[in-house]
């Protein structure tokens, strides 16, 4: 019975040491995490520029100026992805911190859940467009294919930053957990095994 503790205690510390990570191992991730999204959001935004120059072009009245608004919109989304990617490309991990690089992680977390909170606004905003489209004769099909275009471009900037943000923050939690568990003390390495 001992040695199957003992044993089992082993395997653990052994399990745990190898699957720990470094702080760089760590912001390597994170920085992976995000450029998948950047990514993603620049296919997305490319997608919605050429069906949104195509739609402009092509349709008139309420649908012109959603494709419209959702061309111009999206030339903002691939402003950030390029900026983002460009940024992510030249981070030198050698020259931070094991601080630097969590606190620089846990910002990007904090952008996400702000971010959502904006695309709530621009949910809003584009309701409001809608409804005021109803009150105006002169810009009604503009002010509704603009407001239904904002209301379809921050859900999908809504769903896109909660997921960011959760992946992340899951991200951050599993290896705060992984390094408290596993320590590095001048006698050697430690474990520690809640029950």
């Amino acid at each position: 019975m001992r040695k199957t503790i003992l044993f089992s205690l082993l395997f653990s510390f052994l399990w745990v040491a190898a699957h720990a990570q470094t702080h760089q191992d760590f912001y390597t991730q994170s920085l992976n995490i995000n450029q998948s999204g950047m990514y993603f959001l620049g296919g997305w935004a490319l997608a919605n520029m050429a069906t949104g120059t195509f739609g402009w072009i092509r349709y008139d009245g309420v649908q012109k100026y959603f494709h419209q608004m959702n061309a111009a919109w999206n030339l903002v989304n691939a402003g950030i992805a390029t900026y983002a990617l460009l940024d992510m490309a030249g981070t030198n991990l050698t020259l931070l911190s094991d601080s630097e690089m969590m606190r620089k992680h846990i910002r990007t977390e904090n952008l996400y859940l702000i971010n959502a909170g904006l695309d709530i606004l621009y949910m809003a905003g584009g309701a409001w467009m809608i409804h005021a489209a109803g009150n105006s004769e002169k810009h009604h099909d503009l002010l509704k294919g603009y407001g239904q275009s904002v209301i379809l471009q921050g859900a999908f900037l809504f769903l896109f930053d909660l997921t960011k943000f959760a992946i992340q923050y899951n991200h951050r939690l599993n290896f705060t957990q992984t390094t408290t568990n596993l320590g590095l003390t001048g006698n050697g390495l430690t474990l520690t095994i809640g029950f």
